[in-house]
């Protein structure tokens, strides 16, 4: 198969690696605006493995549709977005202007409004197709699928620094996953979660945050509400009885306190204030001091690992089931990867590669939950992962016979 990457950045670099080690994959065409910087990328895999002799690294400016459409033309089978969220909806009208396949590690509702047109060009679409969302849709699907009614949905995920590292014995004893400006925003803004069956919207989503006990090397956390609850996935399942779902972002304890106090401080204003005549705000402020600071330094020993709890609760013949799923995901020493880069860009391979297969064969706007409903593509889902060391567990609560 052909796949072309856009973006090779912190995400795509590793999405690239992934689909160069795969014997399906036999041409790769590494697009991204920094020709320098993705042409040594490419040279530092060939130094690794000789089977980088099939990417291509490429200049390519996505600003430019007119380019990426004479790109598209070349008959790829799947293009693997790795760009920012805000290029998503033009790069996939194009590529169902050009009849290819669309994997996006980011969305948009927006995105949705494809579906009719990517049906009529017989192309598939995917977004939200990383760690979460995405690994966590698949895992949802997959449950849903063998409850007669689902009641709820409960996601926890957190990227965090391992105990014992440098990043660790920070104050907020957190690092930079994807950016600072990101953080604050989700800090600031509400979540809508579903309760009882109505969606209600959360304003202050730090000021009671759950006490979350993993397994060690894990142990005591701290989750507050984030984003939105997956709509989308209840509504593609067709999942009529949810009364409840959210997610949960998981952090060490004392995240939520320290950033109520920062808050208190006014230090993610807005608010524009005068120093030695020049204007800018304390979250402008803040935001750099982040971005200098709190960035992973894994030559000086930092190391992250991720952790996702995935509940699916609902009824099996009349009997009240839970099924859950964890994963603990590390740092991986003999690549350099992060728990993060591997989580998010596995997945995003994988199902890139199950497309070109021919294995998920629904057409539109698809999402993720749909891979784990299939449970046939589940099961192949689960094995790539299991090759690649992400290996989740699966326990089951039920009234004993």
């Amino acid at each position: 198969m052909k796949i072309l990457v856009l973006g090779i950045g912190r995400q795509g670099s590793v999405v690239l690696w992934d689909l160069m080690e795969s014997d399906d994959v036999t041409e790769i065409v590494a697009g991204d605006i920094n020709f320098e910087r993705t042409s040594q990328w490419v040279a530092k895999l060939k130094q690794i493995d000789s089977r980088a002799e099939k990417i291509e690294p490429m200049r390519i400016d996505v600003t430019d549709m007119g380019q990426v459409r004479n790109i598209l033309n070349r008959g790829f089978d799947v293009v693997c977005d790795c760009l920012l969220w805000h290029y998503t909806i033009p790069v996939a009208k194009a590529c169902i202007d050009s009849g290819v396949n669309h994997v996006d590690l980011y969305s948009t509702d927006e995105i949705y409004e494809l579906d009719k047109s990517a049906k009529d060009a017989g192309v598939t679409v995917i977004p939200s197709c990383g760690l979460d969302p995405g690994l966590d849709h698949v895992l949802q699907g997959y449950a849903a699928r063998k409850l007669d009614k689902v009641e709820k949905l409960l996601l926890y995920c957190g990227a965090i620094p391992q105990k014992g590292t440098p990043a660790y014995n920070t104050p907020l004893r957190y690092r930079i996953t994807w950016t600072f400006a990101g953080v604050i925003d989700d800090l600031m803004s509400p979540a809508t979660i579903l309760k009882d069956g109505k969606e209600i919207e959360i304003v202050d989503k730090l000021s009671d945050p759950e006490i979350v006990i993993f397994p060690e090397p894990v142990g005591e956390t701290e989750a507050w509400w984030v984003a939105e609850y997956p709509k989308k996935l209840i509504q593609s399942l067709g999942l009529k009885d949810v009364r409840e779902s959210w997610c949960k972002t998981v952090r060490w304890r004392g995240w939520c306190e320290a950033w109520r106090q920062l808050i208190d401080l006014h230090l993610v204003s807005e608010e524009p204030i005068k120093i030695k005549g020049t204007e800018i705000s304390p979250r402008e402020f803040l935001n750099e001091l982040g971005e200098k600071y709190l960035r992973y330094d894994f030559e000086a020993g930092d190391r992250d690992l991720v952790v996702e709890k995935v509940d699916v609760i609902g009824q099996k013949d009349g009997v009240d089931v839970q099924y859950s799923y964890l994963l603990i995901d590390f740092y991986d020493e003999k690549k350099g990867l992060t728990a993060v880069q591997r989580t998010t860009c596995f997945t995003n391979s994988i199902v890139c590669q199950m497309i070109g297969r021919g294995e998920i064969k629904e057409k539109g706007v698809v999402n993720a939950g749909l891979i784990g409903w299939n449970t046939e593509n589940a099961k192949k889902f689960f094995s790539e992962l299991k090759k690649r060391n992400i290996v989740f567990t699966e326990s089951v609560t039920k009234p004993l016979d």
